[in-house]
């Protein structure tokens, strides 16, 4: 079984009390092969490298279990350089000496981070950032399949994908310029008209980011916070409470 940057985690923590607490990154490298030198033997393909990186494996695996300990508040890197334990990072290591069982096993996996995100060009902080992002959410929601309340435009499209049908639309297509939908609406006498439909996450996005009052027919958001907006809006927020949820 190969090694992921999960196995780091520890010899990084252990490094930087053997080190004082803190140290800079130069220092901590050689600290991390000693105490892992017994499963690195095992593991010669950790001095090799990924194709899309430069870094020999092992230390690019140490900088992702230094940003995930970060991530976890077990290491302070708020230091350009320096890694600095915390009293978290501390307290792990006390339980996992004290009861021979590493707190934090299983947590990744709870929290949806794979090891294969390290072999990647990006930057460990670009990615767990986006990993983060990606996790954020709304209030509960439980409608058709859909757990959470929108908290950005992908979220309202997702949405309104969910319920155009029963709200008389058909979806012809969906693009990245203004507006972003060609839909299709169905009226009183059964017919159907064009509509160009502009996604929100707040009605009043529509204004920040300057978008022109013509060539659109309908805002299409979340949360309807424009008063006497010139344009039809349509709230989705109020507009699911018609429907059954299931």
């Amino acid at each position: 079984m190969h090694l992921t940057f999960f196995d780091y985690e520890i010899p990084v923590l252990k490094a930087l009390v053997e080190l004082g607490g803190s140290a800079k990154t130069g220092e901590v490298y050689p600290v991390v092969e000693r105490l892992m030198l017994p499963r690195l033997k095992n593991h010669p393909e950790e001095y090799g490298h990924y194709k899309i990186q430069t870094d020999i494996i092992w230390k690019n695996k140490t900088q992702w279990a230094r940003e995930y300990l970060k991530r976890k508040g077990q290491l302070d890197g708020s230091v350009r350089g320096v890694w600095t334990i915390t009293d978290a990072g501390k307290e792990r290591l006390r339980i996992l000496n004290s009861t021979e069982k590493d707190p934090d096993e299983g947590i990744a996996s709870l929290s949806g981070i794979d090891a294969s995100i390290a072999e990647t060009s990006e930057k460990p902080e670009e990615v767990f950032t986006r990993l983060e992002n990606i996790q954020k959410h709304g209030d509960v929601l439980g409608f058709r399949g859909i757990v959470y309340e929108p908290i950005n435009e992908q979220g309202v499209i997702l949405l309104f994908a969910t319920v155009c049908n029963d709200l008389g639309f058909r979806i012809e297509a969906i693009r990245t310029g203004f507006p972003d939908a060609q839909l299709i609406r169905k009226d009183l006498k059964g017919t159907f008209s064009k509509c160009w439909a502009e996604f929100e996450y707040k009605a009043s996005n529509y204004q920040t980011h300057k978008h022109s009052l013509r060539g659109c027919d309908l805002v299409i958001c979340w949360e309807n916070d424009w008063e006497n907006c010139p344009i039809e809006v349509l709230e989705l927020k109020k507009a699911i409470k018609q429907f059954p949820k299931e």
